[in-house]
């Protein structure tokens, strides 16, 4: 039972490297960028916004970063900001601290929208559609 158990951990293990990676692979393959409009930028306006949200990193440094922030979870303690919670899917008051909270799945911020995050999306509520 216990080599089941290491075995399915090692294959989801295995899942989400493969998905990760695909998924990184293919946001770099598409032409233009995050900030690629009708209205081109100016070339300092477009170094400041791909230095802020650290695109101008080498790809391996940038896939680290996108794989770090969706797996390990991240325990804070005292006051924060109300906007951190927008940041992560998961938030979990912890009984043990002043305001101790575990935080896990940060996505990273919104490129279209700067009072969103990528997690305030999957917080909208879409119709529902029903079938005959």
């Amino acid at each position: 039972m216990t080599r089941f158990i290491i075995r399915r951990i090692s294959w989801m293990f295995l899942v989400f490297v493969v998905v990760s990676l695909i998924t990184f692979t293919l946001m770099h393959a598409v032409p233009g960028g995050p900030f690629t409009q009708e209205k081109r930028l100016p070339e300092a306006t477009l170094a400041q916004l791909n230095a802020k949200y650290n695109l101008d990193a080498p790809l391996y440094v940038q896939y680290l970063d996108y794989v770090r922030d969706i797996a390990l979870p991240v325990i804070t303690s005292g006051k924060q900001s109300s906007y951190l919670d927008h940041q992560y899917l998961i938030n979990v008051s912890l009984p043990f601290g002043d305001d101790a909270t575990l935080r896990w799945m940060n996505f990273g911020p919104s490129y279209k929208s700067v009072s969103r995050t990528a997690v305030s999306y999957t917080h909208l509520t879409l119709p529902t559609i029903y079938s005959v």
